[in-house]
């Protein structure tokens, strides 16, 4: 009786203990399977709000002008070829917009103020519209994109 009382004792501590011990293991060989991912690009990091992370891969060469891939399940289900610039407006991120202005980042303005303008209306003004033209800050990243790229050919 003792025995198996000892043995419910000592097993969920023991138990614990084996897996917080396997989760360093694989962290040891650089899997992370409970770590948020990391941006790739500037644009995947402008979209997930890691302002650091953007501003180091723009020094490390990553164009803040240029098309960059934005990844399946970071914005939406599908993948984008955004600039870091549209990627931050896209993921409602209105700090770092106004950080990658500064760190002189260009996009095609009236695609960067549709966006705005359906997206993050309070950045609208620094894009070069009007404050009062905010339209549906609540659509999705997929119909933002399908309006905002009608007539605007890259």
């Amino acid at each position: 009786m003792a025995n198996g009382l000892t043995y419910r004792i000592a097993a969920p501590p023991v138990a614990g203990f084996l897996l917080v011990a396997a989760y360093v293991v694989v962290e040891l060989f650089g899997v992370r399977p409970l770590a948020l991912p990391e941006g790739d690009t500037s644009a995947e990091a402008a979209a997930m709000g890691h302002a650091a992370q953007t501003l180091q891969l723009m020094r490390t060469g990553h164009d803040a002008s240029s098309l960059q891939t934005v990844r399946a399940g970071i914005l939406d289900h599908a993948s984008h070829e955004l600039t870091p610039l549209e990627a931050a407006v896209l993921g409602r991120q209105p700090e770092l917009v106004r950080l990658l202005q500064r760190s002189g980042a260009t996009t095609d303005p009236a695609r960067a103020r549709c966006f705005a303008r359906m997206r993050l209306p309070e950045v609208l003004e620094g894009l070069g519209g009007s404050a009062t033209a905010a339209a549906d800050q609540g659509a999705d990243v997929q119909t933002t994109l399908s309006t905002c790229t009608e007539g605007h050919s890259r």
